[in-house]
């Protein structure tokens, strides 16, 4: 009876701890879990945690989120349960700094109200008779108001920059200003600064850049025959600097020389520069300059952006499907390039945690001899890149022929430098003012008062929309989701040059798609030796067409005989030597695709069948050692 009473105690004590033991976890370790993936998406990155540890003024989080109605949204329910969990490890890694409130917009209730008054998203749910609310609202002790209108899931890989984002913005008042100088219309055509679109309807709409940019700083425009940059500015961008007046150049060499931070863009052959079309002369567009320079600044500061060559790559080449010019099947297309990690230079802060850079057409920088200046790489194209005078994209742009000629190089061509060190003027003497006369404007300096800061790119495109960013209608509300880190360079160049930590080491912790590398191997080079067959194969066909049309010209007889002996022999030699190619194309795709499922069945083997395996001779290996030791004990006894 003692040891009957003994185990139920025991036992009714074991309920009670487990019970004990889950309601304090429960309570205390709520968010706990363990982050296994690869670049720890599901932990607070250090710059979070500098940022968080910065702020200096209280700041409240109010997290719209709507219960009841996401009930009938099982995936969207657990998306909202990561927010929830990564907003509680804000507020516990602020230090009381972050007041975070969970608010539930009941239908008629204030807190839809005031969910409507914040410009928050509320959703239609199918189904349900209440829209759905899943938004945030940050604000501050100076009436500063941030928000997200709707937390995407297709945002997810976006979701802590996107929040520190919020709370950067909203603890940093001391904004930085940026002047863009440009030839190209990127703050669009009309543009109204106060509704922040454009103000007519059938004017050019301003690039995604802009809108990034005036998140983060005091963006202005300047015209381009500025003569003086103003010394408020702390970084200047230059994109596209075609056909800059001399007054123009010598006041972007002043700002620089006085201490002006300055990033500019330039390009041997501009895509998004698209000449207008003239009626009267159709060929002035083909043979309008798309090039931009700043040749007499990049030789004083001792680097220059090589002739009129572009680069091409094959080896980070993205597919493009040209149409009818390649058969309506997407092919490498050498001039516009995916720049990875191996492109970029991992020692500088700027491109160290980039991922992906999309360029096109891209150009090359070349360091000049005796320069004072230090040159950096910050990314550059692969060891196999090629290049290509631009007249070949310019007067006739031929994807296949480009693919199928390409020939693989041995250099590196850096496509984006830092250029830092002491330098002189380049306008000694001043610049030339419209009346011809050279003019010093007030205060000219000889050389740099301190070592300049200079950034350049060699392409321009990288900044144009379609190779960084798309857009999404949501409920008539437009979403962008990037594609690529290029406007990600271009702001961490801003916030490095002004001495900011700011989001650099948050920013590009998004997620891109990450390939297979040993697969696309395998199909860029089944693709290689398929092309080239389809290009023999076409030259073959256009060479026998040509032959039978003069064969037909020069036939004899009464016209009645449509083909001659000769044509028809010709002919029946073609189609066996088009059977045999295509023989060979269709022996080059059952190649690849057997080394493909090959590959996929090794993949397969060792992420699932080979630990089920392991473990189970584990087991078996365990479980013959017990038989083995009982079977001992026994014997001894």
């Amino acid at each position: 009876m003692n040891k009957q009473l003994l185990s139920t105690a025991g036992l009714l004590l074991a309920i009670i701890l487990f019970v004990s033991f889950n309601i304090v976890i429960n309570g205390n370790f709520k968010s706990a879990r363990v982050d296994l993936t690869e670049d720890n998406l599901y932990t607070l990155s250090k710059g979070s945690l500098n940022i968080l540890e910065s702020i200096e003024e209280p700041i409240t989080l109010r997290f719209y989120y709507s219960d009841q109605v996401a009930q009938a949204l099982p995936s969207l329910k657990s998306y909202a349960q990561r927010v929830q969990e990564l907003l509680q490890e804000y507020q516990r890694a602020s230090n009381g700094m972050i007041r975070l409130f969970v608010m539930s917009p009941e239908p008629f209730s204030d807190n839809e109200q005031r969910a409507n008054q914040y410009g928050l998203q509320s959703v239609p749910i199918e189904g349900e008779p209440d829209p759905m609310y899943f938004g945030l609202v940050g604000t501050n002790l100076l009436d500063g108001v941030e928000t997200i209108p709707f937390f995407q899931p297709e945002k997810e890989d976006t979701l802590e920059y996107d929040l520190t984002k919020l709370i950067y913005k909203l603890s940093n008042s001391d904004r930085k200003a940026v002047a863009i100088l440009s030839a190209l219309e990127l703050d669009g055509e009309q543009y109204d600064p106060l509704k922040g679109e454009v103000a007519s309807p059938d004017g050019v709409k301003p690039w995604a850049m802009m809108s990034e940019l005036r998140q983060m700083f005091d963006v202005a425009m300047l015209p381009t025959d500025i003569r003086r940059i103003p010394s408020s500015i702390d970084v200047l961008v230059v994109v596209h600097p075609k056909e800059f007046t001399e007054s123009t150049l010598y006041a972007i060499d002043q700002f620089v020389l006085n201490g002006g931070k300055l990033v500019t863009f330039v390009d041997p052959y501009a895509e998004v520069d698209i000449p207008e079309k003239d009626p009267d002369n159709p060929m002035s567009a083909m043979l309008a300059s798309r090039s931009s320079n700043m040749d007499q600044l990049f030789n004083a500061w001792g680097i220059q952006r090589g002739s009129a060559d572009v680069v091409a790559d094959r080896k980070t080449a993205t597919k493009v499907d040209f149409g009818a010019k390649t058969d309506y099947q997407p092919i490498d297309y050498v001039l516009w390039q995916g720049l990875d990690e191996a492109n970029f230079n991992k020692d500088q802060r700027i491109t160290s945690a980039l991922r992906k850079i999309n360029v096109a057409t891209p150009g090359r920088f070349e360091l000049l001899d005796g320069r004072t200046t230090e040159v950096t790489p910050l990314f550059s194209s692969s060891n196999e890149a090629m290049l290509v005078d631009k007249r070949v994209v310019q007067f006739r742009n031929d994807p296949v022929a480009l693919l199928t000629k390409y020939q693989a190089g041995t250099l590196t061509y850096p496509m984006a430098v830092r250029v830092q060190g002491e330098v002189k003027t380049a306008f000694p003497d001043g610049a030339k003012t419209k009346s011809g006369e050279v003019k010093k404007l007030p205060g000219h300096l000889e050389q740099a008062k301190q070592a300049i800061d200079v950034i350049a790119i060699a392409d321009v495109d990288m900044l144009d929309d379609r190779f960084w960013v798309q857009t999404q209608d949501f409920y008539g509300q437009q979403l962008t989701f990037n594609t690529s880190n290029n406007i990600d360079f271009l702001i961490n160049s801003v916030e490095d040059m002004t001495g900011s930590e700011g989001l650099i080491s948050v920013r590009s912790r998004a997620g891109f798609s990450k390939p297979f590398h040993h697969v696309i191997a395998l199909q860029r080079d089944a693709e290689k030796r398929f092309r080239t067959k389809e290009r023999e194969l076409q030259k073959k066909l256009k060479e026998t067409q040509q032959r039978i049309a003069r064969m037909q010209v020069q036939r004899s007889g009464s016209g009645e005989q449509i083909l001659t002996p000769e044509q028809q022999k010709e002919i029946a030699q073609f189609r066996l030597t088009a059977n045999k190619t295509e023989q060979q194309l269709r022996q080059v795709q059952a190649n690849l695709r057997k080394d493909i499922d090959k590959l996929d069945t090794q993949l397969k083997f060792f992420n699932i069948g080979l630990v089920p395996i392991l473990v189970a001779l584990l087991a078996i290996f365990t479980g013959w050692m017990r038989i083995r030791k009982r079977n001992k004990g026994r014997s001894q006894q």
